[in-house]
């Protein structure tokens, strides 16, 4: 008898023994949906990041250094998107408010404090551009904003327009070349709109590169300086099939020494 149950017990351990442990059941992996980054400065280094994932959080990262000092600020939150606007559940980032709106490649913040963009390097969300700028690393397109009592009115140019504009653009430096430097030492900035008539106009400028901070006529128009032909402004009309106003920032003549 004693050595049945002995028998018995041998295979019960055998079989507890035999079973696998319950397997963990692995979480979900969230997706990384959209990679944004914003990267300008020269005295002072901005760089901002967002990362927006498929169970809707988000990552903002951003970094400031100047003259040795740096400051970090890290933002979380959730964010949906709805037509092709980002809503994010806070508006603290960068001081431009809880909307963007992607455009032409970029993520555009329009606040009332400041307008704030990031160029948006990885996509696999509904968003689509009518724009493709990164085969133009040259070009940056902007939102018109009117002023108050402006008569003007926003435009956005598709694909087909923006080639237009390109070749009026070339037709410009073929017509200036006495006075403009070859086409490839400038980036260009495009400000398309409607005139009080209607009529699709750009305003363009155009800017010497800057080998210090590369990327910061990406993120907001550059105002004319006196540096002669590194800044130059002019305005395309489809209507008319040319330019107008080209104006070239005047370089200062120093002031004659005088005899003694």
């Amino acid at each position: 008898m004693a050595m049945r149950v002995q028998v018995f017990l041998v295979l019960v351990l055998l079989c507890l023994g035999c079973k696998e442990p319950p397997k963990e059941v692995a979480a979900p992996q969230k997706e990384l949906l959209l990679l944004a980054r914003h990267e300008s400065g020269n005295i002072v280094e901005y760089r901002h990041e967002l990362k927006w994932y498929s169970d809707s959080t988000f990552e903002y990262n951003s970094k400031a250094k100047d003259h040795g000092h740096t400051k970090y600020e890290k933002f979380e939150g959730k964010a949906y998107l709805q037509s092709d606007t980002l809503h994010f559940s806070r508006k603290d980032m960068n001081g431009a408010g809880d909307k963007a709106v992607f455009k032409n490649g970029m993520l555009e913040f329009v606040g009332e404090a400041q307008n704030f963009r990031m160029d948006v390097l990885q996509n696999k969300t509904a968003l689509r551009s009518q724009v493709d700028l990164h085969p133009f690393p040259d070009y940056a397109l902007f939102t018109y904003m009117p002023k108050k009592m402006d008569r003007n009115t926003p435009y956005d140019l598709n694909g087909a327009a923006f080639d237009y504009v390109r070749e009026l653009i070339q037709c410009v430096f073929e017509e200036q070349k006495n006075v403009l430097k070859p086409s490839n030492d400038y980036v260009k900035q495009c400000i398309p709109y409607r005139n009080r008539k209607g009529d699709i106009e750009v305003r363009v400028y155009l800017h010497c590169k800057n080998a210090l901070d590369p990327s910061a006529f990406r993120y907001q128009p550059l105002i004319l300086r006196n540096v002669g032909n590194c800044s130059v402004t002019f305005v395309l009309s489809f209507k008319a099939n040319y330019y107008v106003d080209f104006k070239v920032a005047h370089t200062p003549v120093p002031p004659e020494e005088s005899t003694p």
